[in-house]
This record gives C-alpha cells, structure tokens and sequence, in this order.
C-alpha cells in the first residue's frame, strides 16, 4: 500500500517594519557589539537613511521613466514632435558714418557680398542673406540678414548691431539696425512639447472657438520656417450684443509667431491648415460657410527693472541675477492675448519666486517701452500681445 504525501510550495510573506528593524539592529549588534541608537549620526539611522535614499530614487527614477514613455508615446501618435531652432532676422543698414543722416555720399559704388558678417556689442554674429550695393553718391543701403547661431538670443533691440563689418568689403561703412530683429526661436523644451499636445488634443472639438484656435499652434510656414506659438479667437457678434441686425457672423483669427507677430506666408499657411486639403485627405478645423479672417498678432512693447539686496552668506547676486532674469522672461513668453496684459504684480512675484527666498528687499517697476512712468499693467487690445522688450536687472547682497 502506497502513501501519498502532498507538497506545498510557500511563497514567504514580505517582512514587516517591525522585522526589518530588528534586522537592522542584529546587524548592528553584530558589527560594533551592541545595537546603536537612532540619533542623528548613529550607525543605524545612517544605514537606514543610505538604503532608504536609494530605494526612493530608483522608485521616482522608475516611475518618471513610466511617465515619459506614457507621454512621449501619445505625442507620437498625434505628430507632435520637438520644435527646431530658429535663426533671428532683420534689416540692418550700412553707411558711411554713424548717425546715416550725417553720413557722405560715396565716390564709386560700394559691394556688400552675401555673408558679410555684423555683429552686436555683445558678439551676436549676423550675416548678410544677399548681395547689395550701395550706389554711387549715396549714403547708405539697407541689407537683409540672419543670425549665424539660431535661438532666441538672436531677437535683439533696434540699435544693438552696431560698428563696422567684421568682414572686409574693400570701404570704410558702419552698419547698425534701426529695428529690432525677430523670429529667433530656441529648440522646443519638453514643457513646450506638452503644450503643443495639449492644443492637437484641443483641437478636435468640431470646430469650436477653442478648437480653432488650437489647430492653428503649431502650423509652420514653408518658407520663413516661422511657427504660430499663440491662437485667439475674437467673434465680433459676440461683443456687439444681441438684437436684430447686430454683429457681424464669423470669427477673427489672430496668430502671433513669439515676437508679437507673423509673415503673410505663416498667416496663408494657418488659413490653409484650417480649410484643409481635399486632395491630401487633410481634414480642415474651421466650420464650413462660415466667413473668418487670419491676422498677424501685434505687439505691445514693455520692459521691466528688478532691483533688489540678498540676504548675505545665501546666494551669490550673479545666481539670483540670471534665476530673476529667467523668470521674468518666462513669465512674457507665457502670456497670451486678445486682449493683452502684463501685471507689475504678478512680475514681482515671478522675480521673488525665483530669488528663493534670499531677497532682503526686493523692488520691481513694469513700463510701456519708451515710457519712464511706472504702471501697474500694460495692456493692449483685441489681438495684441505684450512682448517683454528691455529688462534690467540689479542685484546686490547686504551686511
């Protein structure tokens, strides 16, 4: 007669706090002789702490992995991909002598080739994009130009390009810009990605306001390379009221590229992308009959002075310098428009926000560009953008 005995297979329980503790303590007892306290600095909270850090940082490093893989892997699927860098351009103008109103006519005709480099006072490099020549018995002539390196450093104010040629053109000429540069994009941040997600995502809501104005981020012009970065709509029958015969049916578009404004080509492109193409299967956002305009976004100039004292033995005043320069520029790039608004308030606590605490007295003045009176908004109207265009800022640490 045989017997059969049945095998069970234990998986064990995972240890309880109350085990690992005492764990710990047998481990300890074993290494010095007897178990240590738990201060600050005893063997035990030191190993503790040391296998506690690291189980959290591989927790939260496996866990944000999961995210951006959750992320990334949506944005996919709707196209949205990381923008490329954007050179800045502009028109500078070379003449003879600084101020051009002052300035000789010259002898013979003077050739500027393509590439002829210019730069600001601070180094920003800028090249000539064709060759121009300034004819006899003028003073001056206007060039076109790109900077070498793409970015947003690139957008710099009216006047910064200034001196003469770095590259050899065989006459004495100064050269300097009478308008500010524009359209220097930096490459796209992964916040950015997430907002450009978030409007692909809002877009596909059957042609609402919303809805059209976030199929319009995002398009990008064939040929000046420039991106709608903002979208508002304005529907002009909704601020007239109500009553027979008020309003005008349909909507306006405004799109503004980063720099308070967009080329007729981005504006053709963003119409095209809303009325979509039969012929390339591509589905249009805007409603059918219904009329609309595309129209470029205009700026609304401020600047900002930051002036402030650290507490001492905190923070060096370079670091807090470039942390409140950071923040306050991030506060303009994030504003929207129709209608505009920049608050002196909400300026100021972007600057403290980013001080860290370290500020002893902190002053914080917002202006219309070219004004010296200080304001408590700048504003602007319907399809404007207040776009930051000087910011000072003077740090200092006190005793």
């Amino acid at each position: 007669m045989s017997e059969t005995t049945a095998l069970t297979i234990g998986v064990p329980a995972a240890p309880t706090a109350v085990k690992t503790a005492s764990t710990l303590m047998s481990l300890m007892s074993s290494l010095s002789g007897a178990a240590t306290d738990y201060t600050q600095g005893s063997q035990i909270r030191t190993l503790s702490e040391a296998v506690g850090a690291v189980a959290e940082t591989q927790g939260v490093a496996s866990q944000t992995l999961a995210f951006q893989s959750l992320v990334f892997g949506a944005m996919s699927l709707f196209g949205v991909l990381p923008a490329a860098s954007v050179a800045a351009t502009g028109l500078v103008t070379f003449a003879t002598s600084l101020p051009v109103n002052t300035a000789p006519a010259v002898p013979q005709a003077v050739a500027i080739p393509a590439g002829t480099i210019v730069q600001t006072a601070g180094g920003q490099l800028f090249q000539t994009l064709v060759p121009v020549v300034m004819p006899s018995g003028s003073t001056s002539v206007l060039a076109g130009v790109t900077a070498l390196t793409a970015g947003f450093a690139g957008n710099v104010a009216a006047g910064a390009i200034t001196g003469s040629p770095l590259t050899s053109i065989g006459y004495p000429l100064y050269v300097t810009n009478t308008i500010p540069t524009g359209g220097g994009l930096d490459p796209g941040t992964q916040s950015q990605m997430l907002g450009l997600f978030n409007a692909k995502v809002s877009s596909l809501g059957l042609a609402s306001p919303v809805a059209v104005a976030n199929a319009a981020i995002g398009v990008t012009s064939p040929s000046t390379g420039e991106t709608v970065q903002y979208a508002s709509i304005f529907e002009p029958w909704i601020a007239a009221g109500s009553g027979p015969g008020s309003g005008t049916a349909g909507f306006a578009l405004y799109v503004d590229s980063g720099v308070g404004g967009a080329s007729a080509s981005l504006l053709a492109a963003t119409a095209a992308w809303l009325n979509g193409n039969v012929d390339q299967a591509q589905s249009g956002y805007r409603s059918a009959g219904v009329p609309y305009t595309v129209t470029a976004a205009t700026p609304v100039y401020a600047s900002a002075a930051v002036s402030g004292i650290l507490f001492p033995g905190f923070l060096s005043a370079s670091t807090v310098s470039l942390s409140v320069s950071s923040g306050v520029t991030a506060y303009f790039n994030g504003l929207n428009f129709s209608p505009a608004a920049a608050y002196q308030s909400q300026i100021a606590g972007a600057a403290a926000d980013a001080g860290m605490g370290a500020f002893q007295s902190l002053t914080v003045n917002l202006y219309y560009s070219g004004s010296s009176t200080p304001v408590a908004v700048v504003s602007g109207a319907v399809g404007t953008r207040v776009i930051l265009a000087g910011l000072s800022v003077l740090i200092g640490v006190g005793t």
